[in-house]
C-alpha cells in the first residue's frame, strides 16, 4: 500500500516547484483517517467481485474513512481498470500503477463494477495496452487537461476512448473552460459511467441504487 506518509516525488519534467509543494499538500490532507474503524467490504463482496470480473470492467470503489471522502462526495469516488490475474490499473498520487484485489479489499469500503455493452475482445486489448502504456506517469493532482499526467477516471476515459468504446463522461468544452476540474470530480461518479456503454454487473451489499444516484445503505452512513 503507498498511502503512508511519504513525499511525491513523480512529476513532469520542468514542473514548477509551487505545484509540486501544492501537490504533496493536497497529498498530505486527502490521507488523513478521518474515521477509525474496519473497512466495510466483506468476504462475500470479495468473493463476488472475483466471481463477476472480466478483463476490460471498470472498477469503481470508495475511501469514507479518509478526509479526501469529504472533498469528493458519494459512496464511489476512485476509478480503477481490470487487466486480469486479479491486477488493476489506476492512477494514485504516485502516478499510474497496478495493485490487486487483496489492496483494494484492505483500503476500500465500497465497490461496484461496470462493463462495456459493446467490448469484444480486440477493444478491450486495445483499452488494456493503453492503460499499460500509461504505467509511470504521474498523478494530475490539479485535474488539469492533457495526456502528459493523469487522475483515475482521465485514465479509464483516455483508454475506452482509444479502444473507440463510448464512455460520455467528458464534455469536450466544458472541459477545455474548467481546465478539467468540473468533469474530472464528475467522471469519478458511476452514473456518469452508465450514461455510456456501460452496465453495473456487481455492486458490493452496502450500495444501493435510488432515483438513478448510488448510495449508501443507511446502516453505513
Amino acid at each position: 500500500m503507498k498511502d503512508n506518509l511519504h513525499i511525491i516525488r513523480n512529476f513532469p519534467k520542468n514542473y514548477p516547484l509551487w505545484r509540486k509543494v501544492g501537490a504533496n499538500l493536497i497529498f498530505f490532507f486527502s490521507i488523513a483517517v478521518i474515521r477509525w474503524r474496519k473497512n466495510y467490504l466483506n468476504q462475500k463482496d470479495l468473493r463476488n467481485a472475483k466471481h463477476h470480473l472480466r478483463r476490460g470492467d471498470i472498477v469503481l470503489v470508495g475511501g469514507l474513512r479518509k478526509l479526501s471522502c469529504l472533498i469528493i462526495s458519494g459512496p464511489l469516488t476512485h476509478s480503477l481498470l481490470y487487466i486480469g490475474s486479479n491486477q488493476f490499473i489506476h492512477s494514485v498520487a504516485d502516478g499510474v500503477e497496478k495493485t490487486n484485489i487483496t489492496e483494494l479489499f484492505e483500503e476500500y469500503d465500497t465497490m461496484m463494477i461496470l462493463r462495456s455493452n459493446t467490448q469484444s475482445k480486440e477493444k478491450i486489448d486495445m483499452a488494456i495496452e493503453f492503460a499499460r502504456k500509461q504505467i509511470g506517469k504521474p498523478f494530475d493532482f490539479y485535474f488539469t487537461p492533457g495526456r502528459e499526467k493523469l487522475y483515475c477516471s482521465e485514465l479509464v476515459y483516455f483508454a475506452f476512448e482509444h479502444a473507440k468504446v463510448d464512455v460520455k463522461i467528458f464534455d469536450d468544452k466544458k472541459y477545455e473552460d474548467s481546465g478539467g476540474l468540473i468533469p474530472g470530480i464528475k467522471a469519478i461518479h458511476p452514473m456518469e459511467y452508465i450514461y455510456g456503454d456501460f452496465n453495473i454487473v456487481f455492486k458490493s451489499h452496502n450500495l444501493e441504487i435510488k432515483n438513478k444516484k448510488v448510495q449508501l445503505i443507511k446502516e453505513f452512513t
